[in-house]
């Protein structure tokens, strides 16, 4: 298995991400939590569409086999990222696939994976009996164009949705950022000023709330500690800001740090926000 790079990818993210995202809304129920990120996986970049809800009863004892299958692209860029004109056709095969399967086995679609040219989903399954040949009739019948990936194994602790599909904490991380980030740009905010970039916290103690502030003012962050909320007594907030640039890298690693040390006072961060600039 390929492992994943801490280093995520800018310039090819929204023409893959805008599209999963669109195809996670329309196609997947309610309790399910249906997000995407790009990621270099290798020497290459690849796409992942997880849902990441599954992590919380991962594993499910009742679906111990795995199934990765889908088609290879036609046409590809030099990234390996199939061409915007093949998406509909790529999408199309993978819910004939779903269909398909249904009728085979029990399973749960736990994410899809596109790199070097194939758009693979990735199936728990609870019996892999005949799978194999049904797919093999599936793309014989109709999709004979179409070179195919099929991969059967097993793997009861679901090590492959835990480690590989869903995302390791930098990319969640990541993947909070970039859509506050994303909504400033959609607003028409210019990103090229600076501007106050406030991180809210809340905390289980009033001691926590102090020592977490001390610790940010060490770090030349202003501090301001609103009124708890009503009805919870228990909760103790605190804004954490800064003066600067609203940019991905620096602005992950001023999560990333913050987020590590609330941890060290029992605190929970909430989100990250600035006010908007033309």
């Amino acid at each position: 298995m390929l492992l994943k790079c801490i280093s995520l990818l800018y310039t090819v993210k929204y023409f893959i991400a805008i599209i999963f995202m669109l195809f996670a809304i329309s196609s997947f129920a309610q309790n399910e939590q249906w997000d995407t990120y790009m990621a270099k996986f290798g020497d290459k970049p690849g796409s992942v569409l997880v849902d990441l809800n599954l992590y919380n009863t991962a594993p499910d004892k009742k679906y111990p086999n795995l199934v990765i299958t889908g088609p290879r692209a036609h046409k590809c860029n030099a990234k390996g990222l199939p061409e915007t004109s093949e998406i509909d056709a790529l999408e199309d095969i993978l819910t004939s696939t779903d269909n398909f399967l249904t009728g085979v086995t029990a399973k749960v679609l736990c994410g899809t994976f596109t790199y070097k040219c194939e758009r693979l989903n990735y199936y728990y399954v609870k019996d892999t009996v005949g799978i194999r040949n049904a797919l093999a009739r599936m793309y014989g019948r109709s999709y004979k164009d179409y070179d195919y990936v099929v991969n059967i194994k097993s793997d009861p602790d679901w090590v492959t949705y835990r480690t590989f599909l869903y995302p390791d904490e930098a990319t969640q991380n990541w993947m909070e950022n970039d859509k506050i980030v994303t909504k400033l740009l959609q607003t028409g905010d210019s990103l090229t000023m600076k501007r106050d970039v406030i991180f809210s916290f809340y905390f289980r103690t009033d001691t926590d709330r102090v020592a977490f502030a001390n610790y940010a003012a060490g770090r030349g962050y202003k501090t301001q500690q609103p009124e708890s909320p009503k009805g919870e007594s228990k909760s103790y907030p605190l804004l954490v800001s800064t003066y600067a640039y609203v940019k991905m890298d620096a602005i992950c690693a001023l999560s990333t740090d913050l987020k590590k040390e609330a941890r060290l006072h029992h605190g929970i961060y909430n989100y990250w926000t600035a006010p908007f600039k033309k």
